[in-house]
């Protein structure tokens, strides 16, 4: 269960960004101008957006009224690619 949920951490967050992640140690093809070595930030991020999904069955929590953690945006936003 807890891999299902990194890998929608994952996907959700290159979505989000616009961009494909890489592993440290990965070469990020030439072919991908706007692939991303994994920051630890973002790492991070990825890490909170997991917690809540396993934390969280439901899409948007009762408490908070968020479909993901504030602290998501705020870690991984500064990466975000914005297309021309």
């Amino acid at each position: 269960h807890l891999q299902l949920l990194a890998c929608a951490a994952q996907k959700r967050t290159e979505t989000y960004l616009n961009r494909k992640l890489y592993a440290p140690d990965e070469t990020i093809p030439d072919s991908d101008p706007d692939g991303l070595h994994l920051p630890d930030d973002i790492r991070l991020g990825m890490l909170m957006l997991i917690s809540h999904f396993y934390e969280n069955r439901s899409s948007v929590t009762e408490v908070e009224k968020l479909d993901m953690p504030q602290s998501f945006g705020w870690l991984v936003g500064p990466y975000r690619y914005f297309p021309q």
